[in-house]
């Protein structure tokens, strides 16, 4: 009976790998989790947070007009989800220091 015990977690990873793409993330494949932040200057941020669907634009949170420090202390807590999330396949993640210009 023990052994069922110590198998059963190597089988469900097996599982989970099988079909997962290699190479690197990309928001726009399925069970990609993704979180960036954008910086709208004046020392606003955007953080946007989602999953990627299989689709060109998945759907995303964008919270808007941040401090440093939330836009910091949000990225934090989204990131510390998508570690338990078993949504996320993989993850892709950017912080404030490596922010993207926000779009217009």
């Amino acid at each position: 009976m023990t052994r069922l015990f110590l198998l059963a977690p190597l089988a469900l990873a097996a599982c989970q790998m099988e079909g997962a793409p290699a190479g690197a993330p990309r928001m726009d494949q399925q069970g990609t989790c993704f979180l960036y932040v954008e910086d709208e200057g004046a020392g606003k941020y955007t953080v946007v947070s989602g999953v990627g669907d299989g689709s060109p634009v998945p759907k995303a949170m964008i919270k808007r007009g941040l401090s440093g420090a939330q836009a910091d202390a949000l990225w934090t807590k989204e990131r510390k989800i998508m570690d338990i999330n078993p949504e996320c396949l993989r993850i892709l993640a950017t912080d404030r220091t490596q922010a993207r210009p926000a779009k217009s």
